[in-house]
């Protein structure tokens, strides 16, 4: 039966809503080798949700809401619109799924690295999912998972977060954490009024900085002598290391001074450093994660080496992929990732046409720093800058340049844009205390950003019930043992957080 006649309010809305130019833009982005799907897993205990609840939990707080979820996209002289699918069924989109041969957690991370790259039926509602049962190997005892699929046209990855957790409940207050984004989700408008504000005060700390650096660069070429040309031809190499050196005349939070440094940094940026995963993706992909990390360490963590939970986290990653690099004989200084920013509170009503509503950073993530205190001492100094700046105002632009643009233009300026990282990076701090899921508690989660033009890998972070999932997504050829970075993250997890 169609679903949709039956929705509520449905005769009340129109059959076809435009598609806003930011959501219309990842329609165009699917390429085979890299499909603009946000995936998610959740698993449970030994109490499973029913069959029967889960369809009408999904029907009721899914479909019944938000309509994108029984419209397929069309277009019609140049202008898209989603329209209400004349077939709709939810069961072709809520499905059971039976893992051939032994469920184990090898076979359900194969099982799922495929899905990456199967497309979706453009004549039907772009989502999926999909509940597999009796999977061993994720605890002790058969367990079952909920797999979805969405595209990213109909939302970007933190509301889908919000959507999924939407779904489950709690009986205690404050389970989910405030805000997730820049600024506490104040949103565009607040970080680029911040910006103004201090512009006078920021231009006078720019000044006095360039001032400082044109003084003292004569000065310490004369006492360096010879070795100044070495330095200057550094600086032309890697223009980045002149953005630090001006940088470091200015305090950390000056958000004009910040906003130059990081973009100026991200438009110098050449491509990806060449490493031993360099390449074009196929379409192949392979998944890994690593679960039970205890949050209350890195807590602990954070206040012994004065840093955020964020900070100590990606510490651990960087300890983790300078390991996997030297163990492939690659290692680098440097890699880079687009790490998405919310533009929104975490917690604030989801709108009924969902949508893309967030920016991109540009972070530099250090490698080849074993002692604790530096290498979180770096994350964090840019980390702040980045935070103290309006990049993200910035890059929400180049956004909606790229959305207003013809696809072959913005295919050009996404690989541009794209080529620049090793991939994308997500941290997403969930809930604070247990919920359930179609009246079974939720065991654990975790989701997967898509990647676009040569980027190889995404990491994701997430948070939930002070237990930190970790998981990787990666291009099966360029990276083919993703589960031995996830066993990295763990074992410098243990090395790294006192207990």
């Amino acid at each position: 039966m169609s679903r949709t006649e039956a929705e509520p309010g449905a005769a009340e809305r129109p059959a076809r809503l435009p598609i806003a130019p930011a959501d219309q833009t990842w329609l165009h982005m699917d390429r085979p080798n890299n499909l603009m799907h946000v995936h998610s897993l959740m698993w449970f205990g030994e109490q499973e949700p029913s069959w029967e609840a889960i369809v009408d939990l999904v029907q009721r707080q899914v479909v019944d809401r938000f309509p994108v979820f029984s419209r397929r996209p069309v277009e019609e002289r140049g202008r898209w619109f989603w329209e209400v699918s004349p077939d709709f069924d939810m069961t072709d989109h809520l499905t059971r799924t039976v893992l051939a041969g032994a469920p184990t957690a090898q076979s359900l991370r194969d099982y799922i690295g495929a899905r990456f790259s199967d497309p979706f039926e453009t004549d039907r509602p772009l989502w999926s999912m999909e509940v597999i049962s009796g999977v061993t190997g994720l605890a002790d005892g058969p367990r079952t998972v909920v797999f979805s699929r969405f595209h990213h046209a109909l939302a970007d990855g933190i509301r889908l977060v919000q959507l999924l957790l939407s779904l489950c409940e709690t009986t205690e207050d404050g389970a989910l954490p405030p805000t997730v984004g820049r600024e506490g989700g104040r949103g565009l408008l607040a970080a680029g009024a911040d910006a103004v504000r201090h512009g006078v005060t920021d231009a006078w700390d720019v000044a006095r900085g360039f001032g400082a650096s044109a003084l003292s660069v004569p000065i310490s070429a004369a006492r360096l002598g010879p070795v100044a040309l070495e330095h200057g031809w550094d600086l032309l190499v890697h223009p980045g290391h002149l953005i630090d050196a001006l940088s470091s005349f200015t305090s950390e939070e000056n958000a004009s001074a910040n906003t130059v440094a990081e973009v100026t940094r991200i438009l110098a940026a050449g491509r990806s450093v060449r490493t031993s995963w360099t390449g074009t993706p196929g379409a192949a992909k392979q998944v890994a994660w690593t679960t039970g990390l205890d949050l209350g360490r890195v807590r602990r963590a954070g206040r012994e080496y004065d840093g955020t939970v964020n900070d100590v986290l990606l510490a651990v990653i960087s300890r983790a992929f300078t390991r996997y690099l030297q163990e492939k004989t690659a290692p680098v200084d440097e890699i880079h990732w687009l790490v998405p920013v919310s533009l929104s509170p975490l917690d604030a009503d989801l709108p009924e046409e969902l949508g893309n509503h967030f920016s991109l950073i540009f972070l530099p993530m250090p490698l080849g720093v074993r002692d604790p205190r530096q290498l979180i001492g770096q994350i964090s100094e840019r980390m702040t800058r980045i935070k103290q700046s309006a990049e993200p105002v910035v890059t929400f632009g180049i956004q909606w340049v790229l959305a207003e643009s013809p696809t072959v233009v913005a295919t050009a300026l996404t690989d541009l844009f794209a080529n620049k990282a090793v991939g994308v990076l997500t941290n997403v701090p969930g809930p604070r205390i247990p919920m359930t899921f179609a009246g079974a508690p939720v065991a654990g989660m975790i989701g997967w950003a898509p990647c676009s033009g040569d980027e190889p890998m995404s990491v994701s972070i997430f948070s939930y019930d002070n237990q930190v999932t970790i998981a990787i997504a990666a291009d099966a050829a360029l990276v083919p043992e993703p589960d031995r970075i996830a066993a990295l993250i763990t074992e410098e997890f243990e090395a790294f957080l006192p207990r």
